[in-house]
């Protein structure tokens, strides 16, 4: 069986006009209405959305996508859909600035819980050259002229034009404050055009993420934080550790190391200094053996790796960035494992 697969398009339908209250907007994955005789695609499932990956899963609290099959036209579906979430089209190309409003709205925590961006739909169609005909060398692959004949008893969405795809999209400010992206993914199952059979079924994908309100991720950061802070207080670094010896009457700063090694693949060891970065480097040099790159005020030597950028390193340079602290910083830099 040879079936035509019709990528899905992230829809960005969204209208900052559409910002309410409304009652009526599906605000779960249990509330979003199910075309009848839909049924769990489960080997569709998997093989398509078995390793969804998020861009940045730090920020999702959860997302849930299912796959459905059901033996109807995908207009049909697509209206159901339409009519059921009262959707108003929008087109994605072009239209997507109010989208990003929104979600620029929803990182400053100036939405309030229960706004919307209402449900939009986007449709997408069979290009034209869908009923040309296709050969592999000699043997044809897909017969173009059976499928214009069956296309052709398909009801057509525009003039000449049959879908292959489409889907609805709406945003919820929940009461927690998350944010709520639902998508409703509708494709057509395809054809089989060297056995003359038109599936004349519709894949329902839907999916639901559901990102962590902005005071959630800080409350996270600041536990994490703490968390972070607590465990560089508690086991100081080694001279063997560091792989440098101590400077003498430098002073160690847990919580800057904290703060400087969250998500990072390096944690960052940081001291201060009452010496001028200039006889701290000089001491190191001796110690070290070696003599730093310079410039813009830095001292750097490799500990690890080359100059000048080592895979670990030691940096000297002026404080001017905390108050009431030593007139030098004094940075390690470690590879986690």
């Amino acid at each position: 069986m040879r079936v035509r697969w019709i990528g899905i398009t992230v829809l960005l339908l969204l209208s900052i006009a559409s910002v309410l209250l409304a009652a009526g907007v599906p605000r779960s994955f249990k509330e979003i209405p199910l075309y009848a005789g839909a049924v769990r695609d489960l080997e569709t499932e998997e093989h398509f959305f078995g390793n969804l990956t998020d861009a940045n899963p730090e920020n999702v609290r959860s997302h849930e996508q299912k796959v459905y099959r059901v033996n109807t036209i995908i207009d049909d579906v697509f209206k159901f859909y339409i009519a059921k979430l009262d959707a108003t089209y929008r087109d994605y190309c072009t239209d997507y600035e109010d989208y990003e409003e929104f979600l620029e709205l929803f990182e400053y925590g100036e939405l309030e819980p229960g706004a919307i961006l209402a449900p939009r739909y986007a449709t997408d169609f069979y290009a034209d050259d869908f009923f040309e005909d296709e050969y592999e060398y000699d043997m044809l692959i897909k017969d173009g002229k059976w499928l214009r004949s069956a296309f052709e008893g398909r009801p057509q969405w525009e003039k000449g034009r049959w879908l292959a795809g489409g889907g609805v999209e709406w945003l919820v400010c929940l009461d927690n404050g998350d944010l709520a992206t639902f998508n409703v993914g509708l494709l057509d199952v395809g054809y089989d055009s060297l056995k003359k059979i038109d599936y004349r079924s519709t894949w329902i994908v839907i999916d639901v993420l559901i990102e962590k309100s902005p005071d959630a991720m800080d409350e996270e950061w600041d536990l994490a934080m703490d968390d972070t802070a607590r465990q560089f207080a508690q086991n100081p670094p080694t001279e063997a550790y560091l792989g440098i010896p101590f400077y003498p009457g430098w002073v160690y700063a847990p919580e800057i190391s904290a703060g400087m090694s969250m998500d990072n693949d390096y944690h960052y060891y940081i001291f201060f200094s009452n010496d001028a970065p200039a006889k701290v480097a000089e001491f190191y040099q001796q110690r070290l053996n070696q003599k730093p790159s310079t410039g813009g005020g830095f001292y750097i030597f490799a500990l690890k790796g080359n100059l000048p950028i080592p895979d670990e390193g030691l940096v000297i340079q002026l404080n001017t960035g905390f108050k009431d602290m030593p007139q030098t910083i004094i940075t390690v830099q470690k590879m986690i494992d």
